[in-house]
């Protein structure tokens, strides 16, 4: 999935992930030594309430983010997997 992949990207690349809630889907800001490095937009509500789960008043940063970043392959498939999940309880 993209989302995921961007995400990845932007992680490796900053040390703040910013969330800011909107009608479209939830925008990422990914910072760098206080400037915007990157930015992407997240529709998907299952990637989104995981990254929710993960901030601290739509802020990941300080431990929070290393753990994020270091354990990204585990947060991705949890992700993938509940999302398959609920594509299987709809079917």
């Amino acid at each position: 999935m993209r989302e995921l992949d961007s995400i990845r990207e932007g992680l490796a690349n900053s040390n703040t992930l910013l969330l800011k809630y909107q009608d479209k889907g939830v925008e990422c800001a990914f910072v760098r030594e206080g400037l915007v490095k990157n930015n992407i937009l997240i529709q998907d509500k299952v990637l989104a309430e995981a990254l929710h789960s993960k901030s601290i008043n739509g802020i990941i940063e300080g431990d929070n983010f290393q753990t994020l970043r270091n354990n990204y392959s585990w947060f991705s498939l949890s992700v993938k997997s509940k999302r398959l999940y609920q594509e299987l309880q709809h079917a």
